[in-house]
């Protein structure tokens, strides 16, 4: 019996671009699925009845209040029926299914969350399997991604073409399993946006499972980065960060991952 596949996405403002991405997911998804969107845009009574008929075989939530993407991924993931469970962004494109990383999750049942490559649109790898960031760690990326002008900082110690574990993964798209959902109950929304995905990889681990990159599936991924071009956004990004640090350690006091190296045909 094939495994039903969850993905939720969330919408603020974004209709056009929602509907791009689900086009993607419809194109290249061959097993059980179900797409969930989740709305901040507090649309009036006749919007929300227009969006809802603009795509088949998608659940829309119009949430009444904007509570940031942890709390629209939380009220999506709250209502998916899947084995396993996307949260995606709205700026994500699928080039092919997603088949082969739910086969490696059904053979590797430690692994409770895994994400593809992302690739911006002229094909570069983007930096979306990292290391912990600490406060030292992350004035260092601060500092070099003033001094190089770079929207990508690479981890220079990592091959990425290696199905690998990481200590965590951008939150722009996460596949987890029912068993690691559960055990963390989903992001914590009181992140209003930016370091719940870096949050969510590090309890996900505290519970005993593991977190993989997985270059064997590429998406296309646009990414804004409103955090750098937008002064209200970059207060946000720093809040966040220090919200993650006072929980887990300003330096030190991460869960240890495991080092492995999948041997992936």
């Amino acid at each position: 019996m094939k495994k039903l596949l969850s993905i939720v996405i969330v919408e603020y403002r974004r209709v056009d671009e929602v509907i791009q991405s689900i086009a993607s997911l419809k194109q290249h998804l061959s097993l059980p699925y179900e797409i969930i969107v989740s709305s901040n845009s507090c649309y009036s009574d006749g919007e929300r009845a227009h969006i809802n008929d603009t795509e088949e075989r998608v659940k829309w939530i119009f949430n009444e209040r904007n509570g940031g993407f942890a709390y629209a991924m939380n009220e999506g993931l709250r209502r998916a029926k899947g084995d396993y469970l996307v949260i995606m962004n709205s700026d994500c494109i699928l080039n092919s299914g997603l088949d082969s990383m739910i086969d490696f999750m059904e053979r590797h049942p430690e692994v409770g969350a895994i994400a593809p490559q992302m690739r911006d649109e002229e094909g570069h790898i983007q930096d979306t399997a990292r290391p912990y960031v600490s406060l030292s760690s992350y004035t260092h990326r601060q500092v070099k991604r003033l001094l190089t002008h770079k929207t990508s900082i690479m981890n220079p110690d990592m091959d990425y073409t290696q199905v690998q574990t990481v200590d965590w993964l951008i939150g722009a798209f996460i596949m987890v399993s029912r068993k690691a959902y559960m055990a963390t109950n989903g992001l914590d929304d009181s992140y209003f946006m930016y370091a719940e995905d870096l949050d969510w990889c590090t309890r996900i681990r505290q519970q005993g499972f593991e977190v993989v990159y997985y270059p064997k599936t590429i998406i296309t991924y646009k990414g804004t980065r409103r955090a750098r071009t937008n002064w209200r956004y970059a207060k946000i990004f720093v809040k966040s960060h220090l919200r993650y640090w006072h929980r887990f350690g300003f330096f030190w006091g991460y869960p240890v991952r495991k080092k492995i190296i999948f041997d992936e045909p």
